[in-house]
């Protein structure tokens, strides 16, 4: 059951929309998975629709038992098949657990200690909040591998930068075995010059093999499959089936990390 955290430290990405691209993709394949939305916005837990529950990730930060995470999960109304996608929900009281916390002080992952208890998944998307703090490294502890969101412009690629460097501090100590799956960058216009030179110095920075391809192309399927409520490849029009399809690819490669 590999663990994977979305994770950008710039808002606006489009950093919940690789999570649900994701879950889609692998409920297509017909596999089992959890998304796990840590963002206090809890933009992903209304996309997916869940059905009301008393509880949320919250309550498993505050008691990670294995009876406070399953009582928190939550069916999502995606009727697309043959896999399913259930939801351990945000709720805006989340953020209350996201002050910063140096890398070098104590840090005892909760959000770990839930996962490791859950059965019957094929993949865990970790919606990580587009911010360094508590709430991120929560995530990274429980995670197998942690995959980076980006634009192809100079704000997002300072954040790639912070991003990579708190993967690897995570990896030096509370989790050794995590890894870099890889930095999607999205919204590209393949005729912006500005996004080609963006794309090129990412490239040059981090090496050609970290980015995954091909690039996420800036399509209105992707705003449309938000506000529907569905997965994009749920979108019947060229760019929503060009769009799943770079879903499925991403899927395949992180599902071989």
């Amino acid at each position: 059951m590999p663990v994977v955290s979305i994770v950008s430290l710039k808002g606006g990405v489009g950093k919940t929309a690789v999570t649900l691209g994701l879950a889609g993709a692998a409920t297509s394949r017909g596999l089992a998975s959890l998304v796990v939305d840590l963002d206090p916005q809890g933009n992903a837990t209304s996309i997916l629709r869940t059905h009301p529950s008393k509880t949320s990730v919250a309550n498993v930060l505050e008691h990670p038992t294995r009876a406070e995470i399953e009582g928190a999960l939550t069916p999502c109304d995606w009727e697309i098949g043959p896999g399913e996608v259930d939801v351990l929900a945000s709720h805006p009281s989340v953020i209350r657990f996201d002050s910063w916390t140096h890398p070098g002080s104590a840090f005892t992952p909760k959000l770990a200690k839930a996962i490791t208890q859950l059965n019957g998944y094929d993949l865990v998307l970790i919606d990580c909040p587009p911010s360094l703090g508590a709430l991120t490294r929560e995530a990274l502890a429980a995670s197998d591998l942690a995959l980076i969101v980006t634009t192809p412009s100079y704000f997002g690629a300072q954040g790639v930068e912070r991003a990579i460097d708190e993967v690897e501090e995570m990896r030096k100590g509370v989790n050794p075995s995590l890894k870099l799956a890889g930095i999607v960058v999205n919204r590209v216009r393949s005729v912006a010059e500005e996004h080609q030179y963006r794309m090129n110095e990412l490239g040059t920075l981090y090496g050609k093999a970290a980015i995954l391809k091909p690039f996420l192309p800036e399509r209105i399927a992707v705003t449309q499959a938000e506000g529907f409520g569905t997965p994009v490849n749920e979108v019947k029009t060229p760019g929503g089936r060009e769009v799943a399809r770079i879903f499925d690819k991403y899927l395949s490669a992180l599902l071989r990390k």
